[in-house]
């Protein structure tokens, strides 16, 4: 076999070690963020006795940047909108903001 050969076979298995670990990493943090919305629906749940009307959650993949997440009170007729930390954890889970408006 050539040298150029055993480069470009280098270079191929390179590049799916390299592509593999990337779906790794990505499906990863789709697990993160499903996670992070299923403590936002309990903690919501656990709040309000449910979940809230046209429930807006937005989480980030990276675990630095705040959950924001909006909602509307039918009963109330105030918007909400909350912010919170999530590192990942369970323990890490905590309530940063929260702002209330009126209709």
């Amino acid at each position: 076999m050539g040298k150029s050969v055993e480069l470009m076979i280098g270079v191929a298995g390179s590049a799916a070690v390299t592509l593999a670990a990337f779906a790794v990493y990505r499906w990863r943090m789709r697990q993160r963020v499903r996670r992070v919305e299923w403590q936002v629906k309990d903690f919501l749940a656990d709040r309000y006795g449910g979940l809230p009307d046209h429930l807006s959650i937005n989480c980030s993949d990276d675990p630095l940047w705040p959950v924001l997440v909006g909602f509307d009170n039918a009963r109330t007729g105030t918007q909400h909108r909350l912010q919170f930390a999530c590192g990942g954890r369970r323990s890490t889970f905590s309530l940063l903001s929260e702002m209330v408006n009126q209709r």
